[in-house]
């Protein structure tokens, strides 16, 4: 009888502590939920912006500058861009920035655009070429060599591949390799490239864009050339080609150039200045105009229609 009534009194402790734990880790939890529903993920989330966005951008943005893209969020514009492929957290502010001013642009639209600075005016907030990049350094409005930079591996390129002196042509070395490589596939396809223009250093890039300037004026001269720094020639790993006994004018009605936009990303090399990029580029198309990247960046380039500029923003800065 005795054992009866301390099996029961057990059994009715044991029911009282279930309940208290429970009633303890509901409390826990609501305590939990109620903390969490105060963070700006939370907020963030119900705002639209998927997890791990939020949580990126809890991680990189102060707390008024979270507030102020909380107040500045409507039907959801803002979380839509944090979905986009080449979004870019530390340049949110710039696409929302951007966005005000620009709202009948495509979402996709503003970010390539932001992300290749192009929201700024050419030539303004410029900054050095990060020359630790190797063969992925950006030269463009925005970014630029100094005076005195000169690519240490410059090579001469043969007479057979190019046109001028001996010794006028020059790329560096592994470009030079990969043009030779693309050249022979090429010239097996039935076509004759030849190098026009190669690497200029500062000063004969300051000729050429001041002869632009003076025959046309500096607007124009700013479409069609770079500023002297500023130029994608100087890197060395840049070459204007065209089918060999054409010019610039005739060379994207040639079968050589359908050949060289199809398989030149397979060598390295991408064609710079796209007709359907020139809002990005900010230079007129140049259907001549090649840059070395190396293979794993030029075919990404060139299988997802972007420009290098793209590119450099999202993987390689």
């Amino acid at each position: 009888m005795k054992l009866k009534k301390s099996v029961k009194k057990i059994i009715i402790i044991a029911v009282i502590l279930l309940f208290l734990s429970l009633g303890i880790y509901s409390f826990i939890k609501i305590k939990a939920k109620m903390a969490y529903e105060k963070t700006y993920e939370y907020k963030l989330i119900s705002l639209g912006y998927d997890e791990n966005n939020a949580k990126e951008m809890e991680k990189i943005y102060k707390n008024e500058e979270l507030e102020f893209i909380l107040k500045q969020e409507k039907d959801n514009i803002y979380s839509n861009l944090t979905k986009e492929k080449y979004f870019i957290y530390n340049k949110f502010y710039d696409y929302i920035n951007y966005y005000q001013k620009n709202k009948d642009k495509e979402l996709t639209n503003i970010i390539e655009i932001v992300n290749a600075n192009v929201d700024k005016e050419y030539y303004t907030n410029t900054t050095a070429t990060d020359l630790t990049k190797g063969n992925l350094i950006l030269v463009n409005k925005y970014h630029y060599l100094d005076e005195n930079y000169v690519p240490e591996d410059l090579t001469t390129i043969s007479l057979d591949y190019a046109y001028g002196e001996y010794g006028s042509q020059k790329m560096t070395k592994e470009a030079y390799e990969a043009f030779l490589n693309m050249w022979k596939a090429s010239h097996d396809a039935g076509f004759y490239l030849i190098v026009n223009s190669s690497y200029r250093n500062y000063q004969e890039q300051q000729e050429t864009y001041d002869d632009y300037a003076r025959s046309n004026g500096t607007n124009y001269a700013d479409t069609i050339a770079a500023r002297p720094g500023f130029s994608e020639h100087q890197t060395g790993l840049t070459i204007d080609v065209f089918e060999k006994g054409t010019g610039q004018k005739d060379f994207d009605t040639t079968d050589s150039y359908k050949w060289l936009k199809e398989n030149a990303h397979l060598y390295g090399f991408i064609e710079r200045y796209p007709k359907d990029k020139e809002n990005i580029t900010g230079y007129t198309y140049e259907s001549w105009h090649y840059r070395y990247v190396g293979v794993e960046a030029a075919t990404y380039i060139y299988e997802n229609h972007i420009t290098f500029d793209e590119y450099y923003a999202y993987f390689v800065k």
